[in-house]
């Protein structure tokens, strides 16, 4: 596989530590608030990387952490009277939500910062130890520019870095760029002993231990948004190896793109948030996955709801499709042709290329639906066997389970329990089109009926009478939509 390594700046062949096994490390969130889409996009493009790795035979091992104790954290429980803990151990269960509706696998480790207290103390004695930190009026502090090797990651001079974004000033420093490494205790604030006195991490430091705790040094790829390459993941690389006397932290580097809205960073400091749960009530959480793997993961995505639209098509194309191949399944037996074979076979080695090569996911969707074009083509022209319905039917299981977007069976049965309720809503479209309505005729067989009856109307050029149709459907809250592969709908609850 080869990834593109911000490190290096190139994409790269990803040769891990040890041969067989990948470890890899995903900044976590920190949890004051729901969860946004931008989170949502970082989750859904590590859960593909650690998906199609263990597609290709790899054992991996995937921690993300949870920043649960945080600047932020503590002013937004003190405006909840509540305590820091609690309203983190909160927003980590909404989250966790979040993310299993989106089809995320849940990590293997995920250590919280408020449990790894000691291994954070124990990191920053062997940092100052080597000659890197320095204590001071209000905490412990890494001295940047003794760490010659400080802004390889994100490409700037330390001469020319200013204070800013994450970059407190702070007379306490010696150097406007130094960063907390421990930070003294205020008066009623959470804090933890350590030897120099009551208080918490700097948010840097977190997730120096707590990776180099469950992975060691020299893991395998470090992972997390664009946003947290300076300072963040810069400071992670000058902490761990200046307590590493010089030994690598990481080997490869992987960043993602950020989601914006109206031309900025989707971020809940600047408030210009989508949260997950928002889109959630309006679309099932594979459609909303789909819309995430639709853009290449390097790249920033233009939050669109009109994208929603397209997603949402494309995910019933597919689940419309795997249901089409069940029902072949129970037809006979026999062999596979060897045509049949090459359009199977073929299409799971592009789809393998495809995210083979830095996760193309545009090539790859692409690849699904040629496959699924090309297997209905054929079907189309002759009778496919129970076989080559079952073959179809394996390798594009294969490919959507990689993709996360295997819960096909459940978002129909969800779509036929919302149809099932429309019975008598159905009904009376029927009649207002002029239908004939037969009582034991089931909400699907009525609505395939009404259906047709457009497409009968559109065939003969009775476009009034189609758009009708079509209008009194949506009034329902059943939108129809024309496709390559037909009619397909949309059901509002």
């Amino acid at each position: 596989m080869r990834i593109h390594d911000t490190l290096t700046r190139k994409t790269v062949e990803l040769v891990p530590r040890e041969p067989g096994k990948i470890t890899m490390y995903v900044c976590g969130v920190t949890p004051y608030a729901s969860a946004h889409i931008g989170h949502a996009r970082t989750a859904v493009v590590y859960d593909l990387l650690k998906r199609y790795l263990r597609h290709a035979g790899y054992a991996v091992t995937h921690v993300s952490n949870y920043t649960d104790i945080d600047d932020k954290i503590i002013r937004r429980a003190q405006e909840q009277g509540v305590a820091p803990l609690d309203l983190s151990a909160r927003y980590i269960t909404e989250y966790l939500e979040d993310m299993a509706a989106l089809n995320v696998l849940p990590p293997d480790i995920t250590p919280r910062v408020s449990e790894s207290i000691q291994d954070i103390i124990d990191l920053i004695g062997r940092i100052a130890a080597n000659g890197y930190a320095y204590v001071s009026s209000d905490g412990v502090y890494f001295s940047v520019r003794k760490f010659s090797r400080y802004g390889r990651l994100s490409g700037r001079s330390v001469d020319e870095m200013r204070s800013g974004a994450r970059v407190e000033v702070n007379e306490a420093k010696e150097d406007p760029l130094d960063f907390a490494l421990w930070k003294l205790a205020k008066s009623g604030e959470i804090s933890w002993d350590s030897p120099w006195g009551k208080g918490r991490p700097g948010w840097h430091i977190e997730c120096s231990a707590m990776s180099l705790r469950h992975l060691g040094a020299g893991f395998d790829i470090h992972g997390g948004g664009e946003d947290l390459i300076f300072p963040h993941h810069e400071n992670e690389i000058a902490q761990s190896e200046a307590a590493l006397d010089g030994q690598q932290f990481v080997r490869y580097w992987m960043h993602s793109g950020m989601v914006n809205m109206g031309g900025e960073k989707m971020s809940k400091s600047l408030g210009n948030v989508m949260t997950v749960r928002e889109l959630l009530e309006q679309y099932p959480g594979q459609v909303v996955r789909l819309y995430l793997l639709q853009t290449s993961y390097e790249k920033p995505l233009k939050f669109s709801i009109s994208g929603f639209g397209q997603a949402f098509t494309n995910y019933e194309r597919m689940a419309e499709f795997e249901a089409f191949l069940q029902g072949l399944g129970q037809a006979f037996h026999d062999g596979v042709e060897a045509e049949f074979e090459s359009t199977c076979s073929g299409f799971l080695g592009e789809f393998d290329a495809s995210l083979a090569n830095n996760l193309n996911t545009s090539r790859a969707l692409a690849s699904v639906y040629e496959f699924i074009t090309r297997v209905r083509r054929t079907a189309s022209e002759r009778l496919l066997g129970g076989s080559e319905a079952s073959r179809a039917l394996e390798v594009f299981r294969s490919s959507l389970w990689v993709l996360g977007l295997d819960q096909t069976s459940d978002y129909m049965e969800h779509k036929s329990s919302l149809l099932a309720g429309k019975q008598h809503a159905l009904m009376a479209v029927a009649v207002e089109v002029g239908v004939a309505v037969d009582d034991h005729d089931s909400t699907s067989d009525l609505l395939d009926t009404i259906v047709m009856k457009r497409r009968v109307a559109r065939e003969a050029g009775q476009y009034d009478v189609a758009d009708q149709i079509r209008e009194c459907l949506r009034s329902v809250g059943i939108a129809l939509e024309d496709g390559v592969d037909g009619v397909r709908y949309r059901i509002r609850g």
